[in-house]
């Protein structure tokens, strides 16, 4: 038996880890303030495998609405339907304190849109000519991003799917944002800042990453992003 002195073994492993992510939000727009007739639309919507329901916290856009909406009332509905309520969007600032009160967040008409709920899931791939400038944010919420140039240092693009850069990435890039992990960056010159693939990220500093200035395919491989030399054919 080991006596008071000597030292202990400390076998706890860390609580938790931080991972670079960049979190969605889906935008609902209410044409009706009758709650009973949003829960049927909700169900139906759900029944049919909308995944926008189901994989972002849910913003409530009330500006294209004239009636008062129960909030409360709409906030059971989701809780049974395990949709995360978590914002109001409304400049009314009657409705953004009943919001607060209910828990929720109240954000102004003028914050950043968020994906609307009602579209349709369709993927589409943006492709944007020229350099991406040190300051700029590229985003796709809903496809892949094609960049015919490069991304400077400070600059930051962000997809669902994958991103193409037919030219350096010396900024940020972010692709499978809403938790794809089989998207991929491509890129012709790496000299990233930070790279991301479903919230796992890892900087072109890191010493198993490949020599910066390579062209690249990057992936995530379990919780790693794994980098391959592109080789010319």
């Amino acid at each position: 038996m080991a006596d008071a002195t000597s030292p202990r073994l400390n076998l706890v492993t860390t609580p938790f880890k931080l991972k670079g992510t960049s979190l969605p939000a889906t935008l609902m727009q209410p044409s009706t303030s009758n709650v009973g007739l949003l829960e049927a639309e909700l169900e139906s919507r759900l029944a049919k495998g909308s995944a926008l329901l189901k994989a972002a916290p849910l913003v409530l856009d009330l500006s294209q609405l004239d009636q008062m909406l129960d909030l409360s009332e709409l906030q059971e509905v989701c809780k049974r339907l395990g949709i995360q309520f978590l914002a109001v969007r409304t400049t009314d600032k009657s409705l953004q304190a009943y919001a607060r009160k209910l828990g929720l967040m109240a954000l102004n008409s003028l914050d950043r849109p968020a994906t609307a709920a009602n579209q349709e899931d369709i993927p589409r791939t943006l492709v944007h000519q020229g350099a991406v400038r040190s300051g700029q944010q590229l985003i796709n919420e809903k496809g892949d991003l094609v960049v015919m140039g490069s991304v400077n240092p400070g600059a930051e693009v962000l997809a669902s799917g994958q991103i193409h850069v037919y030219g350096a990435i010396r900024g940020r890039a972010l692709a499978g944002i809403q938790g794809d992990q089989q998207a991929r960056i491509f890129t012709l010159r790496l000299a990233a800042e930070l790279v991301a693939i479903a919230g796992s990220y890892q900087t072109s500093y890191s010493a198993d990453f490949v020599t910066a200035g390579d062209a690249v395919c990057i992936e995530l491989q379990g919780e790693k992003l794994v980098c391959t030399a592109l080789t010319q054919v």
